[in-house]
């Protein structure tokens, strides 16, 4: 792993923007003959920039050249999204699109239209969120913190990755369901966010795999997760929809081009990922991670895009946010 990061950092440095056309060179029937760049729209060394790493290592493994990662970090994870507006559509610069991709521009009105200006390709894994207190806390579960939060007057805060991520549009949809007021408290990650829970600045957090290593250690104990069923990880754990709340939030991690790719070239990379996906070292990667391990080829995600970019707008309208 020590190795497979030094590497690609070093790589990094070689090809911070996109080849030019002379070095790609040849046609779709010749690709890839140069290495290809995925950006991963977060830190390195986080959880999503490791799973990145070690796909990357196994597709270019299955095409015959190196997929180099690139970190763009900011903007609630879009920042590889609005770097394929102006990208060459030879396929030699691909970005992973976290689910904020089809959320951000009916809040901020993004750059670029999920419906028209990307090349969806393939799924390669997924989030698992939890709701979760510091050990040390009174709340045993889910109800007791709901009535501690309706009997204390915004007593309670709780921390999320930032704002409106999936983990904050779930807690305050918790929050309007169960009539609970608590507060929200954006950080740059979730190694902040628990940190300031591990502090007792804050009351919660709503994390990703990332709290996985403190409630092994005990430090922290699940409340609640918001998956559609039980996390494999924390089989203890119910989902909110087991305790009377129909919330469910995961997050497909998935990567794209710029639009208007060649189809050729789509299905060479649809191929090779999708045997990246299933080779044994990058499953059992994701399982270390805390990830799911869910597929999508290029047509199933294309619609899934379609449908999530909808979906997003109404959630948003049904909590009252005004959306672009």
């Amino acid at each position: 792993m020590k190795k497979l990061f030094a590497t690609a950092m070093t790589a990094i440095g070689l090809l911070a923007t996109d080849l030019p056309a002379a070095a790609q060179g040849g046609n779709a029937a010749s690709y890839p003959n140069a290495p290809v760049k995925l950006i991963v729209p977060y830190t390195a060394g986080g959880v999503t920039d490791i799973m990145g790493r070690l796909f990357a290592e196994q597709a270019g493994k299955r095409l015959g050249q190196p997929v180099i990662i690139e970190n763009k970090t900011g903007a609630n994870g879009t920042l590889g999204g609005v770097q394929m507006l102006s990208a060459d559509p030879a396929g030699y610069s691909l970005t992973m699109l976290p689910i904020g991709t089809f959320r951000m521009p009916h809040i901020t009105g993004a750059q670029f239209n999920p419906l028209k200006d990307f090349t969806y390709i393939s799924v390669i894994s997924g989030f698992n969120y939890y709701i979760a207190v510091n050990s040390n806390s009174p709340w045993m579960n889910m109800s007791d913190l709901i009535a501690y939060a309706k009997k204390s007057n915004g007593a309670v805060s709780y921390g999320t990755p930032g704002a409106n991520s999936s983990q904050h549009i779930g807690m305050a949809q918790l929050g309007v369901q169960a009539k609970a007021d608590w507060t929200h408290v954006p950080f740059k990650g979730d190694a902040d966010a628990i940190s300031a829970l591990l502090g007792n600045h804050i009351q919660a957090v709503v994390s990703s795999s990332s709290i996985l290593p403190y409630v092994n250690s005990g430090k922290i104990r699940v409340l609640a997760s918001l998956g559609d069923v039980r996390s494999p990880d924390l089989p203890n754990a119910p989902t909110l929809k087991e305790q009377g709340f129909p919330i469910v939030h995961t997050s497909p991690m998935g990567i794209a081009g710029p639009k208007g790719m060649d189809p050729t070239v789509v299905k060479k990379l649809e191929t090779a990922f999708r045997e990246a996906y299933k080779d044994p070292e990058y499953q059992a990667g994701l399982k270390k991670l805390g990830m799911s391990a869910i597929y999508m080829n290029a047509a199933d995600y294309t619609k899934y895009a379609t449908e999530t970019f909808n979906g997003e707008r109404e959630a948003l309208k049904s909590m009252g946010v005004e959306v672009k």
